[in-house]
């Protein structure tokens, strides 16, 4: 075992819908499974509740029931979170044969490029940072992409290569290596791993392709529940439907997201006053048609 996805997965009863939290695990684990296909890779699965994945797992993926509590309010999220990867920790240091192991932190509503697996056990750098990356927006079914990365994704999606003394004994162990990459408010937050890592003598080397794929504004998003907003969309970086159904189904293992893809012009218009530049020529005027009819009385 080389490379590990670690993925924790909420409880049942802090979902809004659990068929929803299961269907984004599940595309999770697709893309996963198929990175994971390249080498010796396993998926493991931290959860109170056993999700169904048996439309979407392959013989790599691991389901780990935790028996701590759950958590009980939105502020215990990031802790449990946080328990769970130690869990998945104690679980992986028990079954190392004694070399190191890379683990990727992945939320249960994450994509990843079919190539990641591969990548990363090619270069063997000490960790790398997903910067080129897209978002889908699961209510306006449009895709993003930002090759200089989201801001809020900062060290999301994070790859760290990890010695077996430097993994927890135990769900309880804070004080390892391993479970410096946590989550607010014990531990020091996605957004400084890229810094941690460089701590502890592993910089991060940037994936040198789009490597994730983060899905946003659906119910089940923790940052859209606790903050009652949604991850806004900047037009110039939408891109055409066409190429992103070709994106989601053949990079990241998606098919489903591809087929619901918003697919038709009229979609567009009302980004056509700032996004027509991007669009192919022939098409600019009939998006600001579109656009003008849509805002008619």
């Amino acid at each position: 075992m080389r490379f590990v996805f670690a993925i924790p997965l909420k409880p049942r009863r802090a979902c809004a819908n659990w068929g929803l939290a299961q269907a984004n695990l599940q595309r999770t684990v697709r893309s996963a499974t198929r990175a994971a296909a390249a080498a010796d890779a396993q998926i493991i699965v931290a959860c109170h509740d056993e999700p169904d994945l048996m439309s979407a797992a392959g013989g790599n993926a691991h389901v780990l029931p935790v028996s701590f509590p759950e958590p009980t309010n939105t502020q215990d999220a990031g802790r449990d979170k946080s328990r769970k990867r130690r869990s998945i920790g104690t679980w992986l240091r028990e079954r190392l044969d004694g070399g190191a192991v890379y683990v990727m932190f992945l939320d249960a509503d994450d994509l990843v490029h079919r190539d990641v697996v591969k990548h990363t056990l090619a270069q063997e750098h000490g960790s790398y940072l997903v910067n080129d990356a897209y978002s889908f927006d699961l209510r306006r079914r449009l895709l993003q992409h930002r090759p200089e990365g989201f801001e809020w994704a900062r060290g999301s999606c994070f790859v760290c290569r990890f010695t077996p003394n430097e993994l927890p004994t135990s769900e309880d162990d804070t004080s390892c290596v391993f479970a410096q990459f946590g989550a607010a408010p014990d531990q020091r937050g996605h957004l400084e791993y890229p810094e941690l890592a460089a701590e502890l003598g592993r910089p991060p080397e940037p994936f040198p392709f789009a490597a994730a794929v983060y899905t946003v504004n659906h119910p089940e998003s923790t940052w859209g529940r606790r903050s009652g907003g949604q991850r806004p969309l900047a037009p110039r970086e939408l891109v055409w439907p066409n190429a992103a159904r070709r994106v989601l189904a053949e990079q990241f293992s998606a098919p489903d997201l591809a087929d619901e893809v918003a697919g038709t012009l009229a979609t567009f218009a009302p980004f056509a006053r700032t996004s027509a530049a991007h669009l192919p020529r022939k098409l600019r005027r009939r998006a600001r048609s579109l656009s003008r009819l849509r805002r008619a009385p």
